[in-house]
């Protein structure tokens, strides 16, 4: 269990579809792995706020999941949550690297990716490495106020938001990421074939086994 960060079932949400009964149970077995205690956050299935007008219904849903959380956070003064979805794969040392994280004034901590960092082993900001998946992050009460004043009433995909907020310079990323996602449908709108492929592909160009992660 992490030192530097307190999760627990109040700041700790894995959204997932309530009838995805076989995937919850793999999702419960890592958590156990790793004595994580989490609030399973039922996925929306339907959007409930205004979003722009390219998205699917499945998308917005998807999305909709995301905005509850950062509302959730803020009507509950959360100083911050962590955040994941329903396939998150963790890496077997996520907490001890996690626990050389060393950049206090930090908003958005992503332990997901979509794009390799400058350097490895080593946490970075990622202002010049903008990242677009929301797999598994840690965002501030700060973070989650600024996406949903920046968007208020006409959202967008989570992890577009999410890659806007970074441009700030608080948002940070270690490579090889500290989850990946496992790359099987994951039922709440991500676009995943693609994506997962080229995670693959980024982790078999540094060498850095899949046998790392907790599948």
């Amino acid at each position: 269990m992490s030192k530097k960060f307190n999760f627990n079932k109040s700041n700790t949400f894995c959204i997932s579809l309530e009838d995805a009964h076989v995937r919850w149970e793999s999702m419960e077995r890592r958590f156990s792995e790793f004595n994580l205690d989490v609030t399973r956050w039922i996925a929306s299935t339907a959007p409930t706020d205004n979003f722009v007008s390219n998205l699917s219904i499945v998308q917005k849903a998807c999305c909709q999941s995301h905005i509850n959380i950062y509302k959730h956070i803020l009507e509950n003064n959360l100083e911050y949550a962590f955040v994941l979805e329903d396939d998150a794969c963790f890496d077997k040392n996520w907490e001890q690297k996690l626990e050389e994280f060393d950049h206090p004034n930090w908003d958005l901590i992503l332990l997901n990716g979509s794009e390799e960092m400058a350097n490895k082993n080593v946490w970075e900001c990622t202002i010049n490495n903008l990242q677009y998946l929301c797999g598994g992050y840690i965002i501030s009460k700060k973070g989650a106020e600024w996406i949903l004043s920046s968007y208020y009433n006409n959202y967008y995909m989570s992890d577009w938001m999410t890659s806007r907020f970074q441009t700030l310079g608080t948002s940070y990323c270690y490579f090889p990421w500290l989850i990946i996602q496992e790359g099987t449908n994951t039922q709440i709108g991500s676009n995943f074939n693609a994506d997962h492929a080229k995670v693959i592909r980024l982790l078999g160009e540094i060498d850095y086994s899949l046998d790392n992660y907790s599948i």
